[in-house]
């Protein structure tokens, strides 16, 4: 039996499941009942997945940044530290109508020494 432990993003249209390895395992776009673009969740051969690939010997810590849906994920090893920021973004118009586009935003955002990781994108077929 698998436990699902994962933070969650989300713009009121659609969501996305980020695993405690900052990878996007499950998204939907443009809205939740769309299809999925990244499906690892149920398959984890042909789902499709956004990940962050790291060594071995790095420490991961995953929290939501105070009092909002930005989710953070921190990559700490003796190269180097690194940080994450996952969020789908929804605009307030000056008309006071909101826009939610169905982006995900992945900030990475350098902390200190030399870290080394790679990104794999492998969108469902």
């Amino acid at each position: 039996m698998n436990t699902l432990d994962y933070g969650i993003i989300g713009n009121c249209t659609s969501s996305a499941l980020i695993s405690k390895k900052g990878s996007i395992d499950w998204c939907c776009l443009p809205e939740f009942d769309s299809s999925s673009i990244f499906a690892k969740l149920l398959d984890k051969k042909i789902g499709g997945s956004f990940e962050i690939l790291v060594s071995d010997d790095y420490q991961i810590e995953q929290e939501y940044v105070k009092r909002t849906n930005i989710l953070c994920t921190k990559f700490s090893s003796k190269e180097g530290e690194f940080e994450v920021w996952d969020f789908m973004p929804r605009y307030r118009h000056d008309d006071g109508v909101y826009y939610y586009p169905p982006d995900i935003i992945r900030y990475f955002r350098f902390i200190s020494g030399n870290p080394t990781f790679r990104v794999k994108y492998d969108p469902k077929a």
